[in-house]
């Protein structure tokens, strides 16, 4: 899924006047970092927005909303905009905002943890055949 630039020039306008994030590549496409979480990103064809469960759910009944799918799974706290609903820079701003808003209440998030390796264990040796 490759990412529309224009369109991510448009998110990093109404994010230019904030600050504590980073932008990255994911997801196929581009997303804003706040605070460990991604919360928005483009694709080719809309946005990708963070969002609480209820808020989600709201979402997903209108016209230009649906569930965002990656790699063949449903993401659970995102919700994919077509451009539809993007066209004017108020429209966008709405969900850059709310989810920008959204990221900076989460906790970071926790480090990812080692798999705790093994104690080497010795092997008997077999009795020999004489």
């Amino acid at each position: 899924m490759p990412y529309d630039p224009r369109l991510f020039e448009r998110v990093l306008d109404v994010l230019a006047r904030k600050d504590g994030w980073t932008e990255k590549a994911m997801f196929g496409g581009r997303v804003c970092v706040r605070n460990g979480h991604p919360f928005i990103g483009t694709l080719d064809d809309g946005v990708i927005a963070l969002c609480d469960e209820p808020t989600r759910q709201k979402h997903l009944t209108l016209k230009h909303c649906s569930a965002f799918v990656h790699g063949g799974r449903e993401l659970p706290g995102w919700v994919k905009v077509s451009l539809e609903a993007l066209k004017t820079a108020k429209q966008l701003s709405r969900w850059v905002e709310a989810s920008y808003a959204l990221a900076g209440a989460l906790p970071p998030p926790r480090p990812a943890r080692k798999a705790a390796s093994k104690p080497a264990t010795r092997r008997k040796p077999k009795a020999r055949r004489k």
